[in-house]
């Protein structure tokens, strides 16, 4: 299974949402075609290769937005106070089930971002900026194993 498959079983199982993938040049026509809520799944270009133990293991520097349609809210109020509320919540329930494990684990929360966009869709966001590890990782048992077959 690869890292986003991965990535999308976990925030399915965690929060019941659908999730989608693409890059930030073309997240807003994802986002037309999107059942809200959701989370949305950006891999930033930062990563990392760690070796423990010597199993390797990628690291992944990720920001998770979750994601709802939002009215025209000229002050803000509305969308603080109910539709980035219940989508923090999504956010820390994914986080949690992360620091249960799986398929990854929680190496490091970087930091948070709200949004508030009127482009085509109009919608709010809450994003999670963290850093994951896979939980399985690569040996050289695992080579050896791969190179018999």
């Amino acid at each position: 299974m690869n890292v986003i498959t991965k990535l999308k079983t976990s925030v399915e199982n965690a929060t019941g949402l659908p999730m989608y993938y693409d890059t930030p040049q073309t997240l807003n026509v994802r986002l037309e075609r999107a059942t809200f809520p959701c989370a949305m799944l950006n891999i930033l270009q930062t990563g990392a290769v760690v070796s423990d133990n010597g199993i390797i293991r990628e690291r992944l520097q990720i920001e998770m937005l979750f994601v709802t349609s939002s009215d025209l809210d000229f002050d803000g109020e509305t969308v603080e106070r109910d539709e980035l509320d219940e989508m923090k919540l999504y956010a820390f329930t994914w986080l949690l089930s992360l620091m249960r494990g799986g398929d990854f684990k929680l190496a490091e929360i970087n930091g948070t971002s709200r949004y508030y966009a009127t482009d085509d869709v109009i919608f709010s966001a809450y994003g999670v900026n963290v850093t994951i590890e896979e939980q399985q990782g690569v040996s050289q048992c695992t080579l050896a194993d791969s190179s018999e077959k």
